[in-house]
């Protein structure tokens, strides 16, 4: 049984200090995820659920550990209890909570509930080199039953026949990728940098932050474009009538959006996204979701943008850049490519900022919460200082969110409002538009 296991080079990224995994800063990362309901919850039920899922899950109770050699560990701690905090506090207060510090002495596994009124919000604080955002929802989505099935007085047994640490995701990627198939990927990036023109850079939103991110709001921000049943549906359809995933079309509605405030008197621009991928389904058998650990990996899509492009015609060449991507394993041997680059040209490739990101969840099954407590919303947030603007996308049920974020220190909230409003306008967009010749330019 793996009480203790050394901390991998993709998790260093991650519990390093000013460290990245690509472009993305990284080190200290928090992940908030979380359900906004109406209702009375119960403090002690809940207290006994997260002590039910730390239980369960061991590297919800672990702790980092420094050897003498400066060599970092996980440890497991059978006797953590996951702390709840208690207040008064709305919507102001849960940002500044994904504002606040980031302290993780105290274990990478933590609660807050914020309560106004009838408003109650619970949020999980899970330290991002233990999980992704799909062990997140997954995580989050045993809570509720758990919670729901202590309120009915049948409590769910808690399974501890496995307490081994998770192994890391570039440690078991390492078993399936050769040495030669991990120098390959590089060799594509290298020859990828010999042969882009410096002008056909990737374009990115102007920098108009303050620069220090002091915003009185809080220096990460978020705006949510929540869709009903109705509105999800005819993107769904839209999507699907394009033989297209709704990633990819909101993709490209997000790319149309961007470049709206890009030179939009010039023509086409260079433009990528870079798309958060679970890589579980790279392993035999695939890790499942409701396994605590961090298996996101990444890929870029490009695209020339002009700026009337068709959010459909953008969303078929993000579609076949990503099933390129997929035949080639880019997201399984990225993490490993990462760790083995050696030459400054090929460092700067693997640092390069998108223009955006999109991190899409997927479809997930709607909450099992209990009599008397309505859900609302869920909400999910994992934002680091210098990180490009990105869209975190999950359908809860029959209801798709969009969260648009933000560093304010890079780029104003007005910037970013504008953003919002014109991805909002190619959403209406795509939802009413069927397949058509013009479209797919």
């Amino acid at each position: 049984m793996t009480a203790q296991r050394p901390i991998s080079p993709f998790e260093t990224t991650f519990f390093g200090t000013g460290t990245k995994l690509g472009s993305v800063p990284t080190g200290g990362m928090p992940l908030f995820i979380g359900s906004t309901v109406h209702g009375e919850l119960d403090p002690e039920i809940l207290r006994r659920v997260l002590g039910e899922l730390a239980a369960i899950h061991p590297l919800l109770r672990s702790k980092v550990v420094t050897a003498a050699d400066g060599t970092m560990h996980l440890r497991r701690d059978d006797d953590y209890r996951p702390r709840l905090d208690i207040a008064d506090g709305d919507e102001a207060d849960y940002l500044r909570l994904v504002n606040g510090p980031r302290d993780w002495t105290g274990g990478l596994f933590r609660a807050q509930l914020l309560r106004a009124g009838g408003r109650q919000q619970l949020v999980l604080i899970i330290h991002h080199g233990i999980s992704d955002g799909r062990s997140a929802f997954a995580l989050l989505a045993e809570f509720w039953r758990r919670y729901a099935a202590h309120l009915a007085g049948k409590p769910l047994p808690v399974d501890d026949s496995d307490q081994s640490l998770p192994p890391a995701m570039d440690t078991l990627l390492a078993e399936v990728f050769s040495e030669a198939e991990v120098a390959e990927f590089l060799e594509l990036v290298r020859a990828g940098v010999t042969m882009i023109d410096p002008a056909a850079a990737p374009r990115q939103l102007p920098d108009d932050g303050d620069g220090s991110g002091d915003d009185p709001l809080g220096r990460f921000a978020v705006r949510r474009i929540e869709l009903d049943a109705a509105e999800t549906g005819a993107l769904v359809d839209s999507a699907r009538a394009q033989g297209i995933s709704v990633n990819s079309l909101l993709t490209g509605a997000a790319l149309v959006a961007f470049r709206t405030e890009i030179d939009p008197a010039t023509g086409a621009l260079p433009m990528i996204c870079g798309h958060a991928v679970d890589v579980r389904g790279e392993l035999t058998p695939p890790v499942p979701a409701s396994t605590m650990v961090n298996f996101a990996s990444g890929v870029g899509t490009a695209a020339a943008v002009e700026p009337d492009h068709s959010p459909i015609g953008l969303g078929l060449l993000v579609a076949a850049d990503m099933q390129a991507a997929a035949e080639r394993h880019d997201a399984g041997r990225f993490p490993l490519a990462a760790q083995r680059v050696t030459d400054p040209a090929t460092a700067a490739a693997f640092a390069a900022a998108p223009t955006m990101a999109m991190s899409n969840i997927g479809r997930l099954p709607a909450h099992s919460t209990p009599a008397g407590v309505r859900h609302v919303r869920d909400e999910v947030f994992a934002m680091g200082p210098g990180m490009p603007p990105k869209l975190t996308v999950f359908t809860v049920g029959d209801r798709l969110t969009i969260q648009v974020e933000h560093d304010t220190a890079q780029h104003s909230r007005a910037q970013l409002g504008q953003v919002t409003l014109a991805l909002i306008e190619q959403i209406r967009r795509c939802a009413t538009t069927r397949p058509s010749a013009d479209l797919r330019r």
